[in-house]
This record gives structure tokens, sequence and C-alpha cells, in this order.
């Protein structure tokens, strides 16, 4: 162990004076003064070549539902199409508040207003949405925007940047529906 001691010893008081920190206190590169000249990387760029920034998003998506959409009490299930206009201006570029057409193999429609808060920073955009809409009735015709019964109140989880694919439930006084449906985004 002393042997170990004095080697260290040695080592670090004979480095001690065979280093310097700065040897020499001139550099051999001289200065170059700035030109006036534009810098080509840094040059403006014809701004007709870029890509446009989209400000819009339709989503397109196909799905299957199933609930007690109004008050026929009757649990109708089948295939539902939906359009869901987005407006993409903002800080992220994804959509926040979107509007959404949906038509249900009973040919009854659905209109909705929803709010979506995006869960992490991940590449695929996985979101939570709350929606508030109600279901028309060619049939009902006044009635469909007078009576609380047709509105209702949508959950959902979804995820997707081109591709997408979104599942929840919605509540009403009516009952509860389910759905869930694939779709494509259509960025203008």
């Amino acid at each position: 162990m002393r042997l170990l001691r004095s080697i260290l010893f040695l080592t670090l008081v004979l480095s001690a004076f065979i280093s310097e920190a700065a040897p020499k206190t001139k550099t051999t590169l001289e200065p170059s003064p700035l030109t006036t000249q534009e810098d080509p990387f840094l040059k403006k760029k014809n701004l007709s070549f870029q890509d446009r920034i989209p400000t819009s998003q339709i989503n397109v998506a196909l799905g299957y539902a199933g609930g007690n959409f109004l008050e026929n009490d009757q649990w109708a299930q089948g295939v539902l199409l939906s359009l869901r206009y987005s407006s993409l201006k903002g800080t992220d570029l994804l959509p926040t508040w979107d509007f959404q057409g949906e038509l249900n193999k009973d040919n009854i429609l659905g209109v909705f207003v929803g709010k979506r808060w995006y869960v992490s920073e991940d590449d695929y955009h996985p979101y939570v949405r709350l929606a508030a809409g109600s279901f028309f009735d060619a049939s009902g015709e006044l009635a469909n925007f007078v009576q609380i019964k047709r509105w209702r109140l949508r959950a959902s989880a979804g995820a997707g940047t081109k591709f997408t694919f979104e599942f929840g439930f919605g509540l009403a006084v009516t009952g509860p529906d389910l759905f869930g449906q694939f779709g494509y985004n259509f960025d203008f």
C-alpha cells in the first residue's frame, strides 16, 4: 500500500512540472474581415417553391355504431359515415375544435361540435375528445332542435395523423350509444 501511495505521489508531482495550461499566447490563424456579400446558404428562398402550410383538415371516416339514437326505444346498430372539419390554425398545427356530421344506416343525421386534448407528444398524436350534439330525423321537423332528449354528450379516445382511429361512447336521455371509426385526414 505504501508503494502504491509513493508511486501515485511521484506521478502527480512530476506531471505538474511537465504540463502547462497554455504554452503559447499567440494563435497562428489570422483574423479575416467580414464581407458585404450575401451568404449563399442564407439567401432568401423562392416562396413559390415552398410547400403551403395547411390551415384546414377534413376527416372522412367509416365506422360502426350502436345505440338508442332517438326516442323510438330501439337499439340500432350499423355502419356510419362521418365527415369532420377542423381548423389547423395554431402553434402545433393540430386540430383542437371540430365540427362533425355523421349519417348512420337508418338515415339519421348526427351533428356534433367537439374539443380535443392531446395526451402526449407522440408521433401518433393520441387524444381525448368531448363532443356535444344531436341526432336529427327527417320526420321530426322542428322537434329536432327543441327536444332535449335528442341532444347527447360524447366522450372518445383516438389517435392518428393521416390515418385515424377513434372509439367512444355517448349518453343522452334516450340512452347510450357506442361507436368506433377509422378515417383518413385531408389537409388543405
